[in-house]
């Protein structure tokens, strides 16, 4: 890890329209004291169900959201990625965090105390709409997928993960990681490999090794459709 001076938060303002758009009306105030912190491959984590006093706004690379049960199983809420923001609901009460945070591969970011948070806040109306604009986005993503759990089989809701991530023509392949896809589900490794099972057996797709090619778009898609 390494942290960079304002020189260098600055030049990433000058080159990344993205960030740039985000810190526009920043105070001096505040700027001076936001970092540049790189984290290498599995080094950005942050944990749930703590307090962290930062705020982090994500330069480059992913990180992977999860809500956690409390038998440790993850549930993959989303993935964030360049500009998206993380403790924005926290910080106000400093509340722990919700969900667990996982970085994917290399991860940059620009971090501050919650103090200059909060002051960024209140004194920022551009900034003030992006974190509302989060805030949305966050709201309509959850019910979105409590919605999914709720209303759908977890036959329609792999049947339509594999939908979402291959193209129309023809025979298509992708890599599968199980344990990645439960987590996306919800549910247990066991439950999605009866899934995949029956889909296979119904020559939907084929497994060799991690990788899944979908042999039967059309029959999938009436999977997806079956009640």
């Amino acid at each position: 890890m390494k942290w960079n001076n304002l020189k260098e938060v600055v030049e990433v303002l000058d080159r990344d329209k993205t960030i740039y758009d985000i810190f526009c009306e920043c105070p001096y105030e505040i700027l001076k004291n936001v970092r540049l912190k790189k984290y290498r491959s599995g080094e950005f984590r942050l944990e749930h169900g703590e307090v962290h006093d930062k705020f982090y706004i994500i330069v480059e690379g992913e990180a992977d959201i999860f809500f956690v049960s409390d038998n440790g199983k993850k549930y993959h809420i989303s993935t964030y990625k360049k500009g998206q923001f993380l403790g924005e609901l926290e910080h106000f009460d400093r509340n722990p965090f919700l969900s667990l945070v996982e970085g994917r591969g290399e991860v940059v970011t620009l971090e501050m105390g919650r103090e200059e948070y909060l002051t960024w806040l209140e004194k920022d109306n551009n900034f003030k709409q992006y974190v509302l604009r989060a805030l949305c986005r966050y709201t309509y993503s959850s019910m979105q997928k409590m919605s999914e759990a709720t209303l759908y089989t977890l036959k329609q809701r792999v049947c339509q993960y594999f939908i979402e991530n291959t193209n129309e023509k023809g025979k298509t392949s992708m890599l599968l990681n199980v344990e990645e896809l439960s987590e996306r589900m919800g549910v247990t490794t066991r439950s999605v490999n009866r899934i995949l099972k029956e889909l296979k057996d119904k020559n939907i797709l084929e497994i060799n090794n991690s990788k899944v090619m979908i042999t039967n778009r059309e029959q999938l898609l009436k999977e997806k459709n079956e009640k």
